[in-house]
């Protein structure tokens, strides 16, 4: 690499390939980087990821891209949600939550060798439901 490139690279940061690839990702931004390879890619919101939620994902099946500033980085996808492992559709269905949520490749907590506790896996979703509550938003 030339020394101008150095240069320019050690002011301005890091490239902008490898910001990209840093940020979180909304699930048509994850799907476009698997387009060849989207029919049954396994997807799950990082928050079930960090709650330790095994075996919960979606499973896409087909998705429809649209473009925003010239990029295909919103759409919607349709897919099967699969929860602790069991299907829980026979049909695909829109993915709800793909533009709101970051979104990762499935990948079993235990194979990263993350344990999560029972008791603080219980203790989130019971401060998550007060404060639903108190917002007026029960979940149901």
């Amino acid at each position: 690499m030339s020394k101008l490139a150095k240069d320019i690279l050690l002011k301005n940061g890091a490239p902008p390939t490898v910001q990209w690839s840093q940020k979180p990702k909304t699930l048509p931004e994850l799907l476009n980087v698997q387009r060849l390879k989207a029919y049954k890619f396994k997807a799950q919101p990082e928050h079930w990821f960090q709650k330790g939620f095994e075996g919960c994902y979606y499973e896409i099946h087909k998705v429809k891209f649209k473009e925003y500033k010239g990029e295909p980085t919103h759409g919607k996808a349709w897919g099967i949600q699969f929860w602790n492992g069991q299907q829980m559709q026979n049909q695909p269905v829109e993915i709800k939550g793909g533009l709101k949520f970051s979104w990762r490749q499935y990948e079993s907590p235990k194979e990263h060798g993350i344990v999560y506790s029972r008791d603080l896996t219980q203790t989130v979703e019971r401060r998550r439901t007060n404060m639903l509550r108190q917002h007026g938003k029960a979940s149901e």
